[in-house]
């Protein structure tokens, strides 16, 4: 057994010094004093370091990565619909070694920020013309041998495509996505979990997918991840074909429960949050890719009582410290007003309910245990530099929170195995090369 030693610890909502943590085939066995290691133990002493348990990224789109750069430019009115044009050229673009080579890339960035896991959205599923692979799941087993590479927890999210929109003919730039039938989907889904692939189920989202494909999908017996509420024409929409908005047409399907995820809800009624937390669902914010997007954002002031995570989406940034803050400044932009999630009564406990948001309620979002250093959850575990001079005369947990950066993360591991050591990864420079190559080939 291995003990970690660092100067401080997150236990229990706080940074708490002298404890030391103890892993055994890739779990948390022991958190205990430091007085209280037993003789002879071997102990890594983490000095000037403070250890958090890993952040999790709840929803992903490996690919998009790709744009970084190339879409911070206008061509006429420019809103989310436009973006997302441009982001289907890209989507066509990569053969599988480049979605597997573009992924790799995303999923390296996100160790090297403190991310362990990644709640992979993934419906690129089909060749650019819409013809299946000999293996109909080539694209997913890539995007997962690209987190096997990099050494990330993923999720595999596996999305479920039906139509352009309801009443609209199918779009060409959309033929990667399209499945033939719910019963598709799940075989899919079955498929990959053979493949040893934690895998959940993903109705893209209520323009995507019809009514009749959402109650196929009622009973699955994984996390259900879907969008929501993103623009207001997915409303607009959604009242005319149904007569309801998206969350209530996913709650007719049956599909809002505990297990259910809804990914941005940018513009919820309140008859929509009740539904969502009486139902014990999620909801997963994006605040740097709505930033990026004008898309808006989710109205934390009304949501009391619903438990929140965080996504970095289409990696316009890929940082957790500024997602779970942007958490609360979206907030304060939006009212007027500060500390919008609170009130809490210890100095402390806004920062911990957004690092809460950052690791646990990832975590329970896609069915994982853990997301918090405590005995027999998974050994995902970040090293931040505290003396880092962002941080020094600060008050640390919050200072953390709100100033900090992942120039800060020192180590990663992710079950108990360390695949960031010194702000270094031993892969990165040829992941790095292979997506530079792939990237180049798409001609964006």
């Amino acid at each position: 057994m291995t003990f970690l030693l660092p100067d401080l610890l997150y236990s229990e909502g706080a940074l708490r010094p002298g404890l030391a943590v103890g892993i055994v085939d890739g779990r948390v066995t022991h958190v205990l004093p430091s007085a209280s290691l037993p003789p002879g133990a071997s102990v890594e002493r983490l000095a000037g370091r403070a250890l958090l348990p890993g952040f999790v990224n709840a929803h992903s789109h490996a690919f998009q990565r790709g744009l970084r750069g190339h879409v911070q430019y206008a061509e006429g009115s420019d809103s989310f619909w436009t973006w997302r044009d441009r982001m289907y050229r890209l989507a066509n673009a990569l053969d599988p070694d480049g979605v597997e080579a573009v992924s790799a890339l995303a999923f390296l960035e996100m160790v090297r920020a403190g991310f362990t896991t990644v709640g992979e959205f993934h419906y690129l599923h089909h060749a650019p013309d819409g013809a299946r692979y000999t293996d109909p799941d080539e694209l997913a087993l890539r995007v997962a041998a690209a987190a096997e590479r990099v050494g990330i927890r993923i999720v595999l999210l596996r999305v479920a495509y039906a139509r352009a929109g309801a009443g609209l003919d199918p779009n060409p730039l959309q033929r990667r996505f399209y499945d033939r039938g719910p019963d598709d989907v799940l075989a899919s889904v079955a498929r990959l979990r053979s493949h040893g692939i934690r895998t959940g189920l993903a109705p893209h989202s209520m323009r995507a997918c019809p009514a009749d494909w959402l109650r196929a999908f009622a009973g699955f017996d994984g996390p259900v991840h879907a969008h929501v509420d993103e623009q207001p024409a997915e409303i607009a929409a959604s009242l005319r074909e149904h007569g309801r908005r998206p969350l209530e047409v996913f709650a007719d399907a049956g599909l809002v429960s505990a297990r259910f995820t809804a990914v941005h809800l940018t513009h919820p009624d309140d008859v929509e949050l009740a539904l969502l937390r009486d139902a014990g669902g999620r909801v997963c914010v994006c605040p740097t890719t709505e930033l990026d997007l004008g898309d808006g954002f989710f109205p934390v002031a009304r949501a009391a009582g619903i438990e929140l995570c965080i996504g970095s989406d289409s990696h316009a940034l890929i940082d957790p410290f500024t997602e779970m803050r942007s958490i609360e400044w979206h907030a304060r932009a939006v009212t007027g007003r500060r500390n919008v999630l609170g009130p809490f009564e210890h100095p402390d406990g806004l920062a911990s309910a957004l690092l809460d948001a950052g690791t646990r309620g990832g975590a329970a979002a896609l069915g994982l245990e853990g997301g918090a250093l405590t005995v027999g959850a998974p050994a995902d575990l970040v090293a931040v530099d505290h003396l880092d001079v962002a941080l020094r005369g600060a008050r640390l947990l919050p200072a953390l929170v709100f100033s900090g950066h992942p120039g800060l993360v020192t180590d990663v591991w992710v079950a108990g195995r360390r695949i960031v050591q010194e702000r270094q990864h031993a892969g990165a420079e040829a992941i790095v090369a292979a997506a530079e190559r792939a990237l180049s080939r798409a001609s964006l």
